[in-house]
């Protein structure tokens, strides 16, 4: 009798759960009850624009294209949302939280608008804010914050990716103060359209790692800088990353940023809010394909019942929720830290590691669950792939996970030649 007892105790307890508001899928415990009114008032206004103009502009038709949406430009500006991390200028004046949101709305509908906006765009104008003159910071930002020109960060190369801070590149002073740039960079995202990139090279003279400001359209010989658009990529098709060769690119001396000294003072500086922020996209892809996943498995039948029935279905989609909940947890503990000014270069590589490698299975269970609609574009076939793409970018899985050992553990496990640059 008490085990009979029992069950029914259960029973009316799920009839009485179903009469309650249900959770939301991506959110089964309430973060929104944790955002401010401001913060959850961009939320929702980012998921608004997502749902009503980006997913208007057919993105998975610019994709198997490889190409850019170029209208969403237009309507971007009209958000008045580019320059997160920056006081004055024009910018929004949005917190790393803020960011997150908005970047986590996108990607729902599309990582690549979510990268240029929110990574590409914020990334190339925080070395001007942090490390520019007032000069370059009053002629450049504002122009950025609106849209006017598009940035791009270029600090990859063909030999330095993981290794961010063995650059190849170099840079020559010239007797009249001005600079001779030598090298490549590769992997550049909007580099291909970009207005303005931030170039990184090592001062061939000193060692140290000095940042320029070079307007591709003010090179004078075409011989001394070209911009290659990598082609054949299975992820984020949309982003155009560029390859770019410089030969005796000539940069004046007033293009320098005065402020970058080294690596730590230049790029390293600017790293730390874009690592956050694809924490906050993997959020954004992945609860995508959760919800489609969910959605699908409810009203697909097979064997009399529909698939959400089954008892492995189920446990599927139990661990995705909470896979997702647990990147949701720390991405908002992670942003708040940051603009707390606590946040250390071991919590963001937790971060990056944990979101990234989470986000890949939950997508990696999604598809799976579609079956064979599970390499369509237009089911979540998009996220799958781009997953592949966050799991690398921004710092790769095993360096992430290395960079929070070593606070860890007070050990290095990186090569002594990378801890001395």
């Amino acid at each position: 009798m008490e085990r009979i007892q029992i069950i029914s105790n259960h029973l009316v307890a799920g009839e009485i759960n179903k009469q309650k508001s249900q959770p939301i899928a991506t959110d089964f415990f309430d973060f929104d009850g944790l955002l401010t009114e401001k913060e959850l008032l961009i939320r929702k206004k980012a998921e608004k624009f997502a749902k009503e103009e980006i997913n208007s502009l057919n993105i998975n038709e610019y994709y198997e294209r490889a190409e850019f949406p170029l209208p969403i430009i237009e309507r971007l500006k009209g958000l008045h949302w580019v320059g997160a991390n920056i006081k004055g200028y024009g910018s929004p004046e949005f917190t790393s939280m803020e960011l997150g949101l908005v970047s986590m709305e996108f990607a729902k509908s599309s990582a690549d608008v979510a990268t240029f906006f929110t990574i590409l765009l914020n990334i190339s104008m925080l070395p001007i804010y942090y490390s520019g003159s007032e000069q370059q910071k009053q002629y450049y930002l504002p122009k950025m914050a609106s849209l006017e020109k598009i940035g791009a960060f270029g600090l990859t190369e063909p030999e330095a990716g993981s290794d961010a801070a063995g650059l190849k590149c170099t840079a020559k002073q010239l007797p009249n103060g001005g600079w001779i740039l030598n090298g490549e960079k590769r992997w550049i995202g909007n580099a291909p359209m970009a207005d303005i990139i931030i170039i990184w090279a090592r001062n061939v003279d000193t060692n140290k790692i000095h940042g320029f400001i070079l307007e591709p359209s003010k090179v004078v010989s075409g011989d001394q800088l070209k911009i290659e658009t990598l082609q054949k990529k299975f992820a984020f098709r949309s982003v155009q990353n560029g390859h770019i060769f410089m030969k005796d690119c000539f940069i004046p001396e007033s293009q320098r940023l005065p402020g970058a000294k080294d690596f730590n003072s230049g790029p390293g500086k600017c790293l730390f809010l874009t690592r956050i922020v694809v924490g906050w996209i993997a959020l954004g892809v992945a609860s995508n394909a959760y919800e489609k996943c969910l959605q699908y498995v409810k009203q697909r039948n097979q064997f009399g019942q529909p698939l959400a029935q089954f008892q492995l279905v189920q446990e599927r989609l139990v661990k995705m929720c909470s896979n997702i909940q647990a990147i949701s947890l720390m991405c908002h503990r992670v942003s708040q830290l940051f603009d707390l000014g606590k946040l250390t270069s071991g919590q963001v590589g937790l971060l990056k590691a944990f979101a990234s490698s989470k986000g890949r299975e939950t997508v990696s269970m999604a598809r799976e669950l579609f079956g064979g609609n599970g390499i369509l574009l237009d089911d979540i076939g998009r996220n799958f792939v781009d997953m592949e793409g966050i799991y690398t970018f921004e710092g790769t899985y095993d360096v992430n996970t290395l960079v929070a050992g070593r606070e860890i553990t007070g050990l290095s496990a990186i090569s002594s030649q990378q801890i001395k640059k």
